[in-house]
């Protein structure tokens, strides 16, 4: 086979006189492993069109998942919000109740068991708002802790989908270094 001027320097940059049984690309420097691939466009065209193609699968799915996300974040903060209104009720309408008691305690003319009546009633109520307040804030913590819950998995899913993306672009690359005779290293993202 005759070669054009380009690449017979590349040849002999390589010590070789053919392009056969290239087994040592992953080792050359990256100049001349450039060289060597300018040789190989449909191989580089292949591992542009698989980039692209990798990016836009990555780029939908991340898209896709972030809607959901989002949607699940606007419920969940809807849920807190309605969880610190109802508190908010809960406590006006106690304000309001200790009020009327309190106006009642003003009656200069109230027996001491109506009196009594009365402060049990508010203490009832003081215990009735702590209690109230515990199930909002334990509402608000299994609130949070779903979020921290998806969260997790939305991690877990994008590193999964880059392992599996990548893997399937690892094989493609690999597969046609292969077939031009190359050694193929490459390891995959890990995550941090």
């Amino acid at each position: 086979m005759e070669y054009t001027p380009m690449e017979k320097d590349v040849l002999a940059m390589m010590q070789r006189t053919d392009f056969k049984n290239l087994s040592k690309i992953g080792e050359l420097r990256p100049e001349v492993a450039k060289e060597v691939l300018a040789q190989f466009p449909e191989f580089v065209g292949l591992m542009k069109s698989a980039l692209t193609e990798y990016k836009g699968m990555l780029d939908t799915i991340v898209s896709s998942d972030d809607a959901s996300i989002k949607e699940y974040y606007d419920v969940a903060n809807k849920e807190m919000d309605q969880a610190a209104d109802s508190r908010k009720q809960f406590y006006d309408f106690v304000k309001q109740v200790q009020a009327d008691c309190s106006k009642l305690l003003d009656n200069p003319n109230l027996s001491p068991e109506m009196m009594m009546e009365i402060l049990n009633r508010e203490t009832e109520l003081v215990k009735m708002a702590n209690e109230k307040d515990t199930e909002i804030r334990q509402q608000e913590k299994e609130i949070e802790d779903k979020v921290n819950k998806k969260d997790s998995e939305k991690r877990e899913f994008n590193w999964k989908l880059v392992g599996g993306i990548s893997f399937a672009l690892i094989t493609v690359a690999g597969i046609s270094a292969s077939v031009l005779g190359g050694k193929f290293d490459f390891k995959l993202p890990k995550k941090s």
